[in-house]
């Protein structure tokens, strides 16, 4: 037996996946291939790699920002294509007795093939021995902050290929943040209403102290999270997150399905390497996000110095 093949044999692996339908984590024989296998009591390495994906995943979704103005959509197959509604005209004021025309809905295909995020934690020997606390655990911290950072990044790339609008800097006392939004929101009611708008902090910074912004804030709470309604805007969410761009602010529609996210499964493996020395985990992400209907969102420019 070669040196290379004693390794590979020493490395006693153990898979798990999620299933991105329905949230349920099973067992994996070989990477890539997601049968429905049952975790039972006896596998004692499938359990501690399930524990460790749950765990990281657990402490990532309050992270995931940007995915909250996305319809998230299950891919287990990685590769999938939909067809997303994009306009439907009712008939008004039909008379009685009077047929009505038949409502067409236009359709737009929407082709997905997931890519993957990794992060891979290693653990050697010599540092277990040597600290005094769990290193496991911040390991498991970090790994779910970077999966977060990861998809987060991705949507925002995918937000800001929207069509581009020029707005004011809203650091500036003389601007009216209300004057951009509505003009773009005029825009995208033809295709749902406005709910979200996603940005920066530091233009968020800018407009909550503008005071055409403050003028609205009596009796309202400034901000406590990264999540929270628009001042003077009824119905809209705010997002707020460091991936996008400093000088941008994303409006758009969740129900015009502005953003589609493809949600692929999420993989875990915990091995051991004896010769090397030191234990490992690696977690695997699949996803894709997509813009399928452009009219559903604005990008606003300039809205931050």
């Amino acid at each position: 037996m070669s040196e290379t093949e004693l390794i590979e044999k020493l490395k006693e692996t153990s898979r798990v996946w999620r299933d991105p339908t329905s949230g349920r984590i099973y067992k994996a024989s070989r990477p890539g291939e997601f049968e429905a296998q049952a975790i039972l009591p006896t596998d004692i390495s499938a359990i501690e790699a399930k524990v460790v994906l749950e765990e990281v995943l657990g402490l990532a979704r309050p992270e995931y920002t940007l995915r909250q103005i996305c319809r998230v959509i299950p891919v287990p197959q990685l590769v999938m294509s939909i067809d997303v509604a994009t306009t439907l005209t009712g008939r008004e004021k039909v008379p009685p007795m009077v047929e009505a025309e038949l409502s067409a809905q236009a359709y737009s295909r929407v082709n997905f093939d997931l890519w993957k995020n990794v992060v891979h934690v290693v653990i050697a020997d010599e540092a277990r021995k040597k600290v005094s606390h769990d290193i496991m655990n911040f390991h498991i911290e970090d790994a779910a902050g970077d999966l977060a950072r990861m998809e987060n990044s991705q949507i925002a790339t995918i937000a800001e290929t929207a069509t581009a609008v020029a707005g004011s800097d809203w650091g500036d006392t003389t601007k009216n943040p209300y004057v951009d939004i509505s003009g773009v929101m005029t825009t995208i009611k033809a295709k749902g209403p406005v709910d979200f708008i996603a940005a920066h902090s530091l233009v968020w910074a800018d407009f909550l102290s503008n005071p055409f912004v403050r003028g609205t804030l009596v009796g309202v709470q400034f901000p406590a999270g990264d999540v929270f309604p628009v001042p003077g805007l009824p119905g809209v969410t705010g997002y707020s997150d460091d991936a996008l761009t400093n000088t941008v602010a994303i409006v758009g529609s969740r129900r015009g399905r502005a953003l589609i996210l493809g949600d692929g499964p999420t993989e875990a493996a915990q091995y051991r390497n004896e010769p090397a020395g030191y234990d490992a985990y690696i977690i695997r992400q699949w996803l894709e996000p997509k813009l399928p209907v452009a009219g559903a969102i604005r990008k606003l420019t300039g809205v931050h110095a």
